[in-house]
């Protein structure tokens, strides 16, 4: 049996062509469409970057203009009286930009955590009267 036995006769190859093009181009526009998509994200991700970078540049020359006017002999209750604002810490990021800067997407465990007393309790069966310590306060990241 030959290929061109099993093709039906009213199926020429430039109908089978035209169809085979019509799909691709309908499964190409999504590439463009992601394409479009994950390039905007580039660009506003390095939008954010240059921002970022900018503020970082104004916090230190507001942290130095105000480090010269106490050098000068203002003090940080004269310049808050005026209304002029302290400047924010230069150099430090949040914990959690630090924490996503460092790569962990869990925090770390405390070491001692595996005996803390809500753990301790539940594996130890005790009366309930012989517990008198107050519940554990959750744990501060």
């Amino acid at each position: 049996m030959s290929i061109t036995s099993s093709v039906s006769p009213a199926v020429d190859k430039d109908t089978a062509l035209a169809h085979a093009r019509a799909a691709i181009e309908n499964r190409t526009k999504y590439i463009e469409s992601l394409f479009d998509a994950a390039q905007a994200a580039a660009d506003a991700r390095e939008k954010v970057a240059e921002a970022t970078r900018a503020a970082e540049r104004a916090n230190a020359e507001h942290a130095a203009a105000y480090k010269e006017a106490i050098e000068a002999g203002w003090t940080a209750a004269e310049l808050t009286a005026l209304p002029l604002p302290a400047p924010a810490p230069v150099g430090k990021k949040s914990s959690k930009t630090s924490r996503r800067a460092s790569g962990r997407s869990t925090p770390r465990r405390r070491i001692g955590a595996e005996h803390s007393p809500v753990e301790h309790s539940q594996s130890v069966s005790a009366p309930a009267d012989t517990q008198s310590s107050p519940p554990p306060s959750p744990p501060v990241s």
